[in-house]
This record gives C-alpha cells, sequence and structure tokens, in this order.
C-alpha cells in the first residue's frame, strides 16, 4: 500500500480549435437564412390568405343557403295559396 503525502490534480485539457474564415461558406449560410425567412413568410401568408378565402365560401355558402330558403319560402307559400283560394 502506498502513502500518498498530497494528491495531484489531472491535468488540464487542451481545447483548440482553429479558427478558420470560410467566406463562401458564411455566403451560403446567410443565403440559406433568407430563404428560409421568406418561405416561412410566404408560408404564412399563404396559409392566411388560405383562411380568408375559406371565410368568405362560408359568407357565401350562408347567403346562398339563406337564399334558398326564402325561395323555398315563398314557393310554398305561391303554391299554399294557388291550392287553398282558387
Amino acid at each position: 500500500m502506498k502513502i500518498v503525502a498530497f494528491r495531484v490534480g489531472k491535468p488540464k485539457q487542451f481545447n483548440y480549435k482553429p479558427l478558420f474564415y470560410d467566406k463562401e461558406k458564411e455566403e451560403m449560410q446567410e443565403r440559406l437564412r433568407k430563404l428560409t425567412e421568406t418561405a416561412d413568410s410566404e408560408e404564412s401568408n399563404l396559409r392566411s390568405k388560405i383562411r380568408e378565402n375559406w371565410r368568405i365560401r362560408e359568407k357565401r355558402n350562408n347567403m346562398l343557403s339563406k337564399r334558398t330558403l326564402y325561395m323555398y319560402l315563398i314557393g310554398v307559400i305561391l303554391l299554399l295559396y294557388f291550392i287553398f283560394l282558387r
């Protein structure tokens, strides 16, 4: 068995990451970032346009359904008028 008077710490690790500037890579990353931002904005614009079109169609369908209901009511009233009063 060894008797140690003091403990020796582990040596520090060497973490050197060399710096390298790649102009083409940075330009490519910048173009990619811009494209993804425009794609996101275009996608959100497309979604908002689709929602607006759905709202317009829903309003139009509601108006058409009301109009057809009124037409049927007028037709039934005219039919009843001709049946009972003639």
